[in-house]
């Protein structure tokens, strides 16, 4: 009986890990209250992010895809060979030091794009700032937490929520590995808050993958 009760509450605490993400609720707040459920929770992220409550990070996270950013994954890509391909954890202090300048004020208007602020925190390690390469990886840390708690992926009323399209493929290496391409099966899924549900199939191995926002 005993084992039967430690089962049951260690199920509930599996499941409790998890966060349903109502994206049309989160969607609906930050587009009537962007100062309340959006600004104000960023910029708690930027001094103090471990304030936020997973509500929270929620709320800021998947909300900031209905926010226009200054900064976006095609700048990213942009910068990438002069900025972001340098900044890697054990790089030279000389090398940080050309591109911390740039690389801050990118960050500054978009810290919630994913990779810049783990970046950040190598360029700030190599140049011996532990505070500030400490509190940007902790942002990224957070992110990434967010992502792995919006779902198990393991069921269409429980996706792993993304808002980047690079994310939805990185998360499908938990499917077995295929010996032939047509195995290998997708099927997307038009959702009434503009988001894209992707089923990915290898044989009866499935995952559920949710694109806030839709492309």
């Amino acid at each position: 009986m005993m084992k039967q009760i430690i089962a049951f509450f260690s199920l509930l605490l599996y499941v409790s890990a998890f966060c349903q993400i109502n994206t049309e609720e989160i969607k609906k707040k930050v587009l009537e209250n962007p100062k309340t459920y959006y600004y104000d929770y960023l910029e708690i992220f930027k001094m103090e992010p471990a304030k936020l409550t997973q509500q929270e990070l929620n709320q800021m996270y998947y909300g900031s895809r209905f926010i226009e950013s200054e900064y976006q994954m095609r700048d990213y890509n942009q910068d990438y060979e002069k900025i972001w391909k340098l900044a890697k954890l054990g790089m030279s202090k000389n090398k940080a030091l050309k591109i911390v300048e740039d690389a801050q004020t990118k960050y500054n208007k978009n810290p919630l794009l994913k990779g810049v602020a783990l970046e950040l925190s190598y360029i700030y390690k190599a140049l011996g700032n532990k505070e500030k390469s400490d509190l940007y990886y902790l942002q990224n840390d957070l992110i990434d937490q967010t992502i792995e708690n919006s779902g198990t992926g393991k069921s269409e009323d429980s996706p792993i929520c993304v808002i980047l399209a690079g994310d939805m493929i990185s998360k499908i290496s938990s499917l077995p590995r295929s010996s032939s391409p047509s195995d290998f099966k997708q099927e997307m899924t038009d959702l009434a808050d503009g988001s894209i549900l992707t089923t990915y199939s290898v044989g009866d191995s499935k995952i559920y993958i949710k694109l806030v926002g839709g492309f």
